[in-house]
């Protein structure tokens, strides 16, 4: 990468980002909602796509973009910008050994436990996802998978799971990534359909780390 080009690259990302977060509004009905979310989704999709790297750069951005939610309290762009970092991680092909970026997330998402519902219900759900991935990186995205195939889960647990690019790489399955999108969009407008980790057990485990 020539000297001078991560820059343009995170501008392009952050200017994808606005677009499709652009509009997004509580007020609005939910065909409004998820139209242009897809519309403008795809759009950020193709530009991350191109470099494995690009997403770890969206996920920074999203966390930025979160914790500025938080401090102005923006309600309406709290549950868009879950579901992007809900997508994002999944699609995600893979995280440097000595990347923090699920750690910080955890402690972001932990600070909306104290918002109303749906709110907290979103973030709990968020803060299991991550959970599950520091546990067994990729374990999310199979998970989709069997699921949309009718196939059982199982029941052990895996130390490590191969991520979407590493283990779909060929055409005939690309059509399963993007239903996996529209499962976690799904996933995302149904708070409180998951069991989520208590607060204080969280406030317990981010103590630990330093968080």
């Amino acid at each position: 990468m020539q000297p001078g080009a991560t820059t343009c690259t995170e501008d392009r990302i952050q200017h994808a980002l606005e677009r499709c977060l652009h509009g997004l509004s509580l007020g609005r009905r939910s065909t409004s909602w998820s139209a242009g979310l897809c519309l403008n989704c795809w759009s950020l999709q193709e530009l991350v796509s191109r470099d494995p790297g690009h997403f770890l750069i969206l996920l920074e951005q999203i966390l930025q973009k979160t914790r500025e939610v938080q401090e102005k309290g923006t309600y309406d762009l709290l549950t868009p910008l879950a579901l992007l970092f809900y997508s994002t991680v999944l699609c995600t092909p893979h995280f440097p050994p000595d990347s923090d970026l699920l750690l910080k997330a955890a402690s972001t998402y932990h600070r909306f436990l104290t918002w109303p519902v749906p709110y907290c219900s979103i973030c709990q759900e968020l803060l299991t996802f991550i959970d599950a991935e520091l546990k067994a990186p990729g374990i999310s995205y199979q998970r989709l998978v069997r699921a949309e195939q009718g196939l059982p889960i199982r029941s052990h647990r895996s130390s490590t799971v191969p991520r979407p690019w590493q283990s779909l790489r060929t055409s005939s399955r690309r059509p399963q990534r993007h239903r996996s999108w529209h499962l976690a969009s799904e996933m995302l407008q149904r708070p409180g359909g998951g069991s989520g980790p208590s607060c204080r057990r969280w406030e317990k485990k981010l103590a630990s780390l330093g968080c």
